[in-house]
């Protein structure tokens, strides 16, 4: 008698990942989404660019394209790797984000500044690469993950310019990234937790032995 060994099909081995998952990077990626955007404000000259004495070009190119160049690169860092290894490429990158956005929060010039975008755009793109492919492995929820997780995004880039303005306008630039760097921190913990969790609580598949027959020896 002959116990077939799981193959390739076996739902066992095709099964996506948990959906709680996704919380650490896509609680990084909506930060990131954040941080893009809250260098401006739409009345007027931002604090931290009046502080720096930096021009409106300046703040394009070191805010913004830079971030975004940084962005693109690291993104397929963490699709490619980030389904299998999501918590190994989520950690990293969201201390990257915490390092770049603690950077701005005491950069004294625009030289530094262009340096701490990078770094956060990096941890950024790497954190929205691997929500992105844990969303496309889900097996049930993909849809809602997508549409709730879409409607943040969406929202922390609309929202990022008025409520970096307004603590800028009561406390100081510096303030609006100390706070950032505080969810940042949240996140990069919740990433570590839940990561160590899922691999504590997850069950090495048992693989079946072929089967022997037992019986006095021959001879």
């Amino acid at each position: 008698m002959y116990v077939p060994t799981p193959s390739q099909g076996d739902p066992q081995q095709t099964a996506g990942p948990p959906w709680w998952l996704v919380i650490g990077p896509g609680f990084a990626a909506l930060i990131g989404l954040f941080l893009l955007t809250v260098i401006y404000r739409f009345d007027g000259r931002a604090t931290l660019q009046i502080e720096l004495g930096m021009s409106h070009e300046s703040l394009l190119l070191s805010g913004l394209v830079a971030y975004l160049v940084a962005a693109a690169i690291a993104f397929p860092a963490g699709l490619l790797p980030g389904a299998r290894f999501p918590t190994s490429v989520t950690v990293p990158a969201t201390f990257l984000m915490l390092l770049g956005v603690l950077l701005v929060a005491f950069t004294p010039s625009g030289a530094l500044f262009l340096v701490a975008r990078v770094l956060t755009g990096l941890g950024a793109g790497a954190a929205i690469g691997v929500t992105v492919a844990l969303i496309r492995r889900l097996r049930t929820g993909r849809g809602a993950a997508t549409g709730v997780l879409a409607g943040l995004g969406v929202l922390a880039l609309a929202i990022a310019p008025f409520l970096g303005g307004l603590l800028s306008d009561a406390t100081g630039f510096r303030v609006v990234y100390l706070v950032a760097a505080l969810f940042a921190f949240v996140a990069l913990v919740v990433a570590g937790i839940i990561g160590i969790v899922t691999m504590v609580t997850a069950k090495p598949s048992a693989r079946p032995m072929p089967y022997q027959p037992q019986g006095p020896p021959l001879g």
